[in-house]
């Protein structure tokens, strides 16, 4: 099994990257069929092998209590409420599609490997369709292969994914177990995993995505901050050289620096609405229509609710979207998932052995990047590579915590069994040690 989901998940990533349309009908493509084809074969496994489904149960808990709040709220809206403009059926599929398939998705990833090696394979697997992605997104950018690849009105990539803001926020997620493969490989393999580490970053500058790059920046921060007992400052300080050598030269020969360095810096005089690109006033309009609704602070208006409204925008913020639609459980459950994940991750990596350390480590820094990057932008595609990758990368930190590394046994390490010594008296008779 894990052999197939390593297979399963770097067959769903290149799909995605050659610009594959797996739908069958609305709700259903090939790509969600092989998972729930999956998910039956291991209910079937874990029922003959009468195995718990209580693992991660808190994280489970959230995500139930997050679908069974979106059906209610779907139900009201719909049949009680009555939106004008609501798609009854439309949101009913949208919610099969988002939530109830990343539950499967992270249960699937969760229960389908049993041993670190196979969390390992897994995790390979995912990294490298990531790289098949992002090799492709260059080779259609530079004009070498033709894949359809949307290059936006303003020169940023859209990529394998086909949002260049979403697709940034799936760099940025993958790009730290990268450098931990590099860093813990040796040879040739070494070399690959740095190669695929610089394609990753270069795909991630041809974005020019500033929530992608303020994601990575605050991914950085919080690991140097999280992990400062393991840093060597002195590498760190030439990795830092290294790339801001790389970053210059991007911005000066790259046909991208331009507009690389037109987003990050601006020009002329910038409010919040510039700065933003507009979010700033989405928001706003969005929290309007909550206070003349003050209710909706708590319960939120319903699934799907926002989409219906006549917003001319996105809401292009994760957790306001929540907010909004799912009020105060939405929000709490939707944060929770993604902050716990990154919390089980750290403790596990604290107690962790290499390699599995430095997967564990790359898994907080993506996540803390991902939940940067989804306060400026709405994901789609991406949360299904997200709860694959939660559900593995879950499985090592519960094997991590119940099953501690073997420490060879070594002589040095037996302490010396000490038997008394008798010792005589002056007549000759052995006495035991303390007696007189």
């Amino acid at each position: 099994m894990p052999t197939i989901l390593g297979f399963a998940a770097l067959f769903l990533l290149a799909t995605d990257a050659l610009n594959l349309n797996l739908s069958l009908m609305p709700g259903v493509s090939a790509k969600n069929l092989i998972i729930y084809l999956m998910a039956v074969i291991i209910v079937l496994r874990m029922v003959v092998g009468r195995r718990s489904v209580t693992d991660m149960g808190k994280m489970q808990a959230a995500f139930l209590l997050l679908i069974g709040y979106a059906l209610v709220t779907w139900l009201v809206a719909g049949l009680v409420v009555n939106y004008e403009h609501y798609e009854f059926i439309a949101s009913a599929i949208r919610l099969k599609s988002e939530l109830i398939d990343y539950y499967i998705f992270f249960v699937v990833f969760l229960f389908g490997v049993q041993t670190n090696e196979d969390a390992m394979k897994v995790i390979k697997g995912l990294l490298l369709g990531a790289v098949f992605a992002n090799v492709v997104t260059i080779l259609d950018a530079f004009g070498l292969v033709s894949l359809g690849f949307r290059i936006r009105d303003d020169g940023r990539t859209a990529g394998a994914i086909g949002e260049s803001n979403q697709y940034a926020a799936f760099i940025v997620l993958f790009l730290p177990a990268t450098v931990a493969a590099a860093v813990s490989a040796r040879g040739l393999k070494r070399l690959f995993w740095v190669g695929s580490a610089v394609v990753g970053a270069m795909t991630l500058v041809m974005t020019a995505s500033r929530g992608g790059f303020v994601g990575l920046a605050m991914s950085c921060a919080v690991g140097a901050f999280l992990y400062r007992h393991l840093i060597s400052y002195s590498r760190v300080a030439g990795w830092a050289f290294a790339a801001v050598i790389l970053l210059v030269l991007v911005v000066t020969f790259s046909p991208y620096g331009n507009l690389l360095a037109e987003r990050m810096m601006g020009t002329g005089n910038i409010d919040a609405s510039t700065a933003s690109s507009g979010r700033s006033d989405i928001w706003a309009t969005a929290l309007a229509a909550m206070v003349s609704h003050p209710l909706t602070f708590i319960t939120g208006y319903g699934w799907n609710v926002y989409n219906s409204m006549p917003f001319q925008f996105a809401t292009h913020n994760h957790y306001l979207q929540l907010w909004f639609n799912l009020g105060l459980i939405g929000l709490f459950c939707g944060s929770y998932l993604l902050f716990s994940a990154a919390a089980r991750a750290r403790r596990a990596s604290l107690q962790a052995t290499p390699p599995y350390r430095g997967q564990l480590i790359g898994f907080v820094l993506g996540v803390v990047g991902v939940a940067t990057a989804v306060f400026f932008v709405d994901l789609h595609d991406p949360w299904y590579y997200f709860w694959m990758y939660a559900g593995v990368v879950m499985r090592l930190v519960w094997l991590v915590q119940h099953e501690p590394a073997k420490v060879p046994v070594t002589r040095a390490a037996v302490a010396p069994v000490r038997r008394p010594v008798p010792r005589r008296d002056p007549y000759g008779w052995a006495q035991p040690q303390g007696r007189s």
